[in-house]
C-alpha cells in the first residue's frame, strides 16, 4: 500500500512539472516558434511526449505547436 501511494505521488509530480515546463525550456520554445513563423507571445505550458521525440507547446491560451526533432532540425507545426 505505501508503494503504490509512494508512486501516485511521484507521478503527480511529474506531471505537474510537465504542465508548466521550466522557464529555459519555455523561452527555448517560443524561440523555435517564431523562427518558423508562428506568434507566440506567452508560453501557457509545455508538455513532453510520453516517449521522448515531441513537445506540445501551448501558446497565448488558444494557439497549440508540436515541435520535433528530425535529423538534427527542428520542425514546428500548429496543431
Amino acid at each position: 500500500m505505501k508503494r503504490i501511494v509512494a508512486l501516485s505521488f511521484c507521478l503527480m509530480a511529474c506531471s505537474a512539472f510537465a504542465d508548466t515546463g521550466s522557464p529555459q525550456l519555455k523561452a527555448e520554445s517560443q524561440s523555435l516558434i517564431r523562427q518558423a513563423g508562428y506568434q507566440c507571445d506567452t508560453v501557457n505550458s509545455v508538455y513532453p511526449a510520453a516517449f521522448g521525440g515531441s513537445l506540445t507547446v501551448s501558446c497565448d491560451s488558444d494557439q497549440k505547436y508540436i515541435i520535433r526533432k528530425k535529423n538534427g532540425q527542428f520542425s514546428v507545426e500548429k496543431e
